[in-house]
């Protein structure tokens, strides 16, 4: 499972990177997305990042609360 878990953090560093410049390259401000829920006004490429983001940080949630 070490490998597994490895590998999720690295996918999860990974886009939340890609989210990062991606919302920089349209000049959005993440916070005040995610603060009021603007999800759906997000340019292709913003939105397939938080998604990746999301899927992998509850993957990755799950992987340590059966950790636990």
């Amino acid at each position: 499972m070490d490998e597994v878990s490895e590998f999720v953090d690295l996918a999860l560093e990974k886009w939340r990177e890609k989210r990062d410049q991606s919302f920089i390259a349209y000049n959005l401000n993440r916070d005040e997305v995610y603060a009021t829920g603007g999800f759906e006004g997000l340019p292709a490429e913003c939105l397939i990042a938080v998604c990746y983001v999301d899927a992998y940080a509850c993957v990755q949630a799950k992987i340590r609360s059966k950790d636990e």
